[in-house]
């Protein structure tokens, strides 16, 4: 058995073990396909009884007995297939769902990482698509491969008691079907593989270019896209025309060997008539016993493509269940409900790509319920220093401690119940107001939804629509202002009751009006929470607990807006006397 084959079964063993609850429908489905397989090897037999006993010898008192049985054979065959469909049919839907459950439950526990590597697109149709396409091992061709393989049996040694000189004829047409596989299989994979990678980039690709679609419009990138979605869509039919032509191509050459099989089976069972050696019900009953060994053979041939599909599909879909998650629990987790918000950094270092660090040494203590507000330019490190904190990543030196312990022993599902957390780019679901603002905590009152709302300035706004809270909003929110959208989401951070509050340039999208609005309203909130926070805006920085000024990970100035003013020639009282006029740092 070859490499391609020790693989494809070897994926297929593994998807197999999601039918492991199903046993004992797994068992009757079974016993039904091996009933249904004996019952189709009977009727060959009693043919050749009909031919040589009543129509060669005359015999008319079995006449009845034979007929009954033609009848009763596929009466009962039908009605015995009506409820392994059925059995089928629930297994198959079960087991689809079940994996793509398992998957997306695995995927949700994956970091950010991981997800930094994929796109959305691709992803998406791992989930949907290969899972589906795995789904093909429970359907009817399934059964008809256990069928085929319990009728082959039977065939075969029946074929070898009525002639074993065409018995052994018959095995030679079947080694053709083989090596036909043989020579096929490679390139059908190669193309398959080749065709289902090309279709990850274009979904991939669409579900970017649709998500920036306002981007797009801005640049008047229309023309630009329609090229790249052209030329990624023409890629794809290129493979998918060479997976065809591998396909057609194999399956061309199955139909000939079995025309050819049945004609040399055919003349050959003439001849040996002419001669005497078989009877002419041995002829018939032998003929109807290769085919049901020659169209096994077909069948087999035929699914051997589709066998590689699901081969593929369960790499594919292999290749996320193998993903360990980055962030995992501690083994003896510690249990913290609730946390007073007290953070320290001890010489902190963490990088993304092994060799190149980004933070550096990062040291700070954080007492409850200070403010802590992050500036720098671009990339030096603020928005790290907030994914280390809810611990999207693990640190990869130093200590972090919440509340005097270290984050990492903390109950991982705890933790990231302290946070809540409001970045630039706004995400809405695609239901109501008030389900979006009470995600963050589900068990959350009508009341302290709009509580949460009046804190963003926003309940004022929602109360005018028609259905007040009720209102759906649309994929990503466009039925709203950006504004209205990043207000919804303070609001859903707020409704978490935090005890950390995450803002990473929060208040971006809004005027100087609304921040204000919201700052005066969020001073109340924010009492007994610590908060850190990514910000431009002088109004916001002044405020602050303690100021740090990063650059290339490193702190290079922290303390209040006042002892950083009072630096001689110092970073921060430079920056803020450039940009006081302005309001707004600009890096």
């Amino acid at each position: 058995m070859d490499r391609a084959n020790t693989s494809s079964l070897g994926n297929i063993g593994k998807i197999l073990v999601f039918m492991s609850p199903y046993l004992r429908q797994l068992l009757l489905l079974f016993f039904l396909t091996v009933i249904l397989a004996f019952l189709a090897t009977i009727p060959p037999m009693v043919t050749r009884m009909l031919i040589d006993r009543v129509f060669t010898q005359r015999d008319t008192s079995v006449f009845f007995l034979f007929g009954l049985l033609m009848v009763a054979i596929p009466s009962l065959s039908v009605f015995i297939g009506f409820f392994q469909q059925l059995t089928c049919t629930w297994l198959g839907q079960r087991f689809v769902f079940d994996v793509r459950f398992k998957l997306y439950q695995h995927m949700l526990k994956l970091s950010l990482r991981f997800f930094g590597k994929h796109s959305v697109g691709k992803l998406v149709n791992r989930l949907m698509g290969d899972s589906g396409t795995v789904q093909q091992m429970l359907t009817g061709q399934s059964l008809t491969v256990l069928s085929d393989l319990i009728i082959a049996s039977c065939a075969i040694t029946a074929t070898f008691i009525i002639s074993w000189r065409m018995a052994s004829l018959l095995i030679l047409i079947m080694v053709l079907f083989v090596l036909n596989y043989r020579l096929s299989i490679k390139r059908i994979i190669f193309s398959s593989r080749a065709m289902r990678k090309s279709y990850d980039r274009l979904s991939g690709g669409v579900q970017n270019r649709l998500v920036a679609n306002l981007a797009v419009k801005t640049f008047g990138a229309e023309e630009r896209e329609n090229s790249t979605f052209g030329e990624q869509s023409e890629q794809a039919l290129a493979y998918g025309r060479m997976q065809g032509v591998a396909g057609n191509n194999f399956s061309m050459n199955v139909a000939l060997i079995q025309q050819m099989g049945n004609s040399i089976l055919y003349f050959v069972g003439c001849a040996m008539i002419l001669q005497g050696d078989l009877s002419y019900g041995d002829v018939v009953a032998f003929c109807a016993y290769g085919q049901q060994l020659l169209w096994p053979a077909v069948r087999f041939s035929q699914l051997a493509n589709q066998l590689q599909q699901v081969s593929i599909a369960t790499e594919r879909l292999f290749e996320i269940f193998d993903e360990v998650p980055e962030i995992q629990n501690a083994a003896e987790p510690v249990n913290r409900p609730h946390l007073q918000g007290q953070v320290e950094f001890r010489d902190i270092r963490f990088h993304y790509d092994p060799g190149k660090e980004i933070i550096k040494g990062f040291s700070l203590q954080v007492h409850p319920g200070d403010t802590i507000a992050q500036i720098g330019p671009t990339g030096c490190g603020k928005s790290t220093i907030l994914n280390l904190i809810i611990r999207y990543y693990d640190i990869t030196g130093g200590e972090l401690l919440l509340d005097g312990i270290d984050i990492k022993k903390l109950n991982l599902r705890q933790l990231r119940r302290q946070f809540g957390i409001v970045l630039q780019e706004s995400h809405l679901f695609s239901t109501s107001i008030r389900e979006n603002i009470r995600y963050s905590r589900p068990q959350a009152t009508d009341q302290e939804v709009e509580e949460a709302a009046k804190a963003a300035e926003i309940h004022d706004f929602i109360l005018t629509l028609d259905n007040g809270y009720e209102t759906p909003v649309g994929d990503f929110g466009v039925e709203l202002s950006v504004g209205q959208k990043q207000r919804i989401n303070i609001a859903r951070a707020i409704c978490a009751n935090p005890a950390i509050l995450i803002m990473d340039e929060a208040t971006s999208s809004l005027d100087s009006d609304s921040e204000q609005a919201i700052q005066r309203a969020m001073e109340k909130v924010l009492q007994g929470r610590t908060s850190f926070v990514v910000a431009h805006r002088l109004s916001t920085i002044k405020k602050a607990t303690k100021i740090i000024l990063l650059d290339q990970g490193v702190i290079q100035e922290q303390g209040t807006h006042e002892e950083l003013m009072a630096i001689p020639n110092g970073r921060y009282h430079e920056l803020y006397t450039k940009h006081m006029g302005k309001g707004v740092i600009e890096e």
